[in-house]
């Protein structure tokens, strides 16, 4: 039991510390100053965002597998022992549901996520400064979506957390 409660908060501490931030902005026309500047420095603009989305795959893969473990290697395990022990906890048993559930829309989410980043790099940001920043407001949109799916889920570890230390404390 010790060793899960470990493992878990091992796992909770990397994916605080490798999650990516995301904010949204306003919706807003650019200026004329903005467009050309948006247009003069397209080529390092388009380098800066496939080093993100460099990043964020590897992101996604690493957390990707982290969560699948969470999954499967403690709260499937720990409430198959339970069950095998006749000590099942319904809160338990939901917070896994919860996590599966919450995670396959993490995968979804990144994928809509990775579909639109891609759609923003085949953009021509030179002719098309306007359509191109449009564009990066979507994507940045659904990062945010992916970074609220991470923060449910990093809540539901946390809960998990302490909920498995009740656990502890009450055997």
């Amino acid at each position: 039991m010790q060793k899960g409660i470990k493992y878990a908060t091992f796992i909770f501490a990397l994916i605080l510390v490798f999650s990516p931030s995301a904010t949204a902005i306003d919706h807003r026309e650019l200026s004329e100053e903005e467009v050309g500047i948006v247009s003069q420095n397209c080529s390092s603009i388009k380098v800066r965002l496939q080093r993100v989305q460099k990043d964020d795959a590897r992101n996604r893969v690493f957390l990707g597998s982290q969560y699948e473990t969470i999954a499967s290697k403690l709260m499937l395990n720990l409430n198959l022992r339970l069950v095998k022990n006749g000590m099942a906890s319904a809160s338990l048993a939901e917070q896994q549901t919860t996590f599966m559930s919450e995670r396959d829309r993490f995968k979804n989410d990144f994928i809509g996520y990775s579909q639109e980043f891609e759609n923003l790099l085949n953009m021509n940001c030179k002719d098309e400064p306007e359509k191109f920043y449009r564009q990066l407001e979507l994507v940045r949109a659904k990062r945010a979506d992916v970074d609220a799916s991470m923060q449910r889920l990093k809540s539901i570890i946390s809960l998990h957390y302490e909920s498995v230390t009740d656990l502890r404390n009450n055997l």
